[in-house]
């Protein structure tokens, strides 16, 4: 099955457009190290929101690529790629607790 150019530019134009909100979670979880300091759950947010937005891309862009390589192979890439992007968004939901958890100690405390 080839792809035509077109084809090929939409496939990558939707997996950039459908990663902004992605990329602007990133940026802003740098921003939160780089303002409060390498503290564990800005790590966690940080990294793992970093392996959503490569994994968000490379879903919609690598299988572009892939699904022309058979069906296995599509199977296996998808598998991989689920498999990486529930690890990020595991670690950053463990990084979100506990920023909750430190700011609503910090804000319940007389």
């Amino acid at each position: 099955m080839e792809l035509s150019i077109t084809e090929i530019i939409k496939y990558i134009f939707l997996g950039i457009i459908t990663s902004i909100p992605q990329l602007v979670i990133t940026i802003l979880c740098i921003y939160y190290i780089i303002k409060v300091g390498s503290k564990t759950e800005g790590i966690l947010l940080t990294t793992g929101s970093i392996i959503s937005l490569l994994c968000g891309i490379s879903n919609t862009v690598g299988t572009t690529y892939i699904s022309t390589l058979g069906t296995d192979t599509y199977l296996t890439y998808i598998y991989v790629i689920q498999g990486f992007s529930f690890l990020g968004s595991i670690l950053f939901v463990i990084g979100f607790f506990l920023l909750i958890k430190k700011t609503i100690k910090y804000f319940v405390q007389p």
